[in-house]
């Protein structure tokens, strides 16, 4: 009996070590838990256009698409807009787009234009129409014309700009927050050739550059 007792009280001190090792080991696969869960955190992949973050804002957010004016008419309520219809080549059909051209150039001038056309701005009211895009014109105080693209360039193919890679912004929302257009404006201008240009890098096509009759010009 006394052995068994002696037995039983050797367990017993036994067991406090025993314990320890226990609590040490749940701390340890609690401490390495914190780690794996840390570094799957730091491998994970940034969330869908969290990589445009921290893309710098150029012409590359830019959707800016050959187009061509198929018919036109004078806005019935302004004196300074012309509504243009503008085939770019899209499955669902031509655009409607309004532009502040009725002052500077005849509509005959407009109708069956080929021109350059900014499509990812998300469509606004203009005097109570809706416009879904913006035709680029260089402007100064020789004239207006408009951003030409060149004659073989198909409807709908998209302007590109050398050493400025990246697909165009697709949301209207992210153009407006990260001002896209505000910041890229003041780069774009015809050159003393009247080439159209950001940063002095032509505006392409696979046929050749887009140029304006408006030359050392601002395009907008």
């Amino acid at each position: 009996a006394a052995g068994g007792s002696a037995g039983g009280a050797g367990g017993g001190k036994e067991r406090p070590p025993a314990d320890a090792a226990a609590k040490a080991a749940a701390k340890a696969k609690k401490d390495a838990d914190k780690e794996k869960k840390a570094a799957k955190k730091a491998a994970a992949p940034a969330p869908a256009g969290g990589g445009d973050e921290a893309r710098a804002v150029d012409v590359s957010w830019l959707d800016m698409r050959v187009g061509h004016i198929t018919a036109a008419e004078a806005h019935p309520e302004s004196d300074k807009l012309y509504i243009e219809t503008i085939d770019l080549g899209e499955p669902a059909g031509p655009r409607q787009v309004l532009s502040g051209l009725a002052q500077p150039l005849p509509i005959e001038a407009v109708r069956g234009a080929r021109v350059v056309v900014l499509c990812n701005l998300g469509a606004k009211k203009l005097g109570g129409v809706e416009s879904q895009g913006m035709v680029l014109c260089a402007k100064s105080e020789a004239g207006l014309g408009f951003v030409t693209p060149p004659d073989a360039a198909p409807v709908g193919e998209r302007v590109c700009f050398e050493g400025f890679p990246g697909e165009p912004e697709s949301n209207p929302k992210r153009i407006q927050k990260k001002k896209a257009w505000e910041t890229c404006m003041p780069d774009l201008a015809t050159d003393a050739e009247g080439v159209a240009c950001y940063r002095g890098v032509p505006f392409a096509t696979a046929a050749g550059k887009c140029t304006a009759a408006i030359k050392s010009a601002p395009i907008s």
